[in-house]
């Protein structure tokens, strides 16, 4: 049985669904409006960008991509092991990211990693395959899960600006991440939606350009 997902076509609907079950998420549409489907495409060039944007702001990881591109062309396994890791130093690339670049690029040339076969396979397969790379967390996992593979149940509590966001909009900077996760959970079987949402007004109070 294939996963589910969600589309373009039910991503509203679903908001405003969470939007009647959940004060915070209804304060949330209606302060800030409905919240983009973040989306990105499923493949080595999306991971490569995911992995610069560890740990820095959104600006910073797009930055070095965007340096990194420049510098190659065209974001390949083959192209990555082209530079040493002094290279991808003048990439704004750090010695521990270029150290996580040339793993991913070994994995995926050498077949250990096939990004194809995943697109249907079960949510825990998924993240169990990803998480061979080094550098590839949980965290990095369940973004892909989000933005790539429409997977519709995921609550990243690793990830900043989801936790920072719920701390405010609940008013309770002191909850821990595991109070966090049992909170999402009331969002199943939608909380990559719910946690859509909490991104959106995070990143509409920051100002942030995504």
């Amino acid at each position: 049985m294939k996963p589910t997902r969600f589309t373009k076509a039910d991503f509203a609907k679903i908001c405003r669904e969470l939007g009647k079950k959940h004060p915070v998420i209804d304060n949330i549409l209606k302060t800030y409006g409905m919240p983009p489907m973040f989306q990105r495409p499923f493949d080595f060039e999306t991971l490569v960008k995911i992995i610069l944007e560890q740990q820095v702001s959104l600006a910073s990881g797009r930055a070095a991509f965007n340096k990194l591109e420049n510098r190659l062309g065209q974001i390949t396994p083959q192209n990555i092991l082209s530079l040493d890791r002094e290279a991808l130093r003048t990439c704004s690339v750090s010695r521990q990211k270029a150290g996580y670049l040339h793993h991913l690029s070994e994995t995926v040339s050498s077949g250990i990693l096939e990004l194809e076969p995943l697109t249907d396979a079960p949510d825990e397969k998924v993240k169990e395959q990803l998480m061979q790379v080094k550098g590839i967390g949980p965290w990095t996992a369940e973004v892909v899960l989000m933005l790539c593979l429409k997977r519709p149940d995921v609550f990243p509590v690793g990830d900043v600006a989801l936790v920072n966001s719920v701390r405010l909009l609940h008013e309770a900077p002191e909850m821990t991440l595991n109070e966090i996760e049992t909170l999402g959970e009331q969002y199943t079987p939608y909380r990559t939606i719910a946690a859509y949402c909490y991104w959106h007004a995070y990143i509409q109070r920051k100002n942030i350009v995504y």
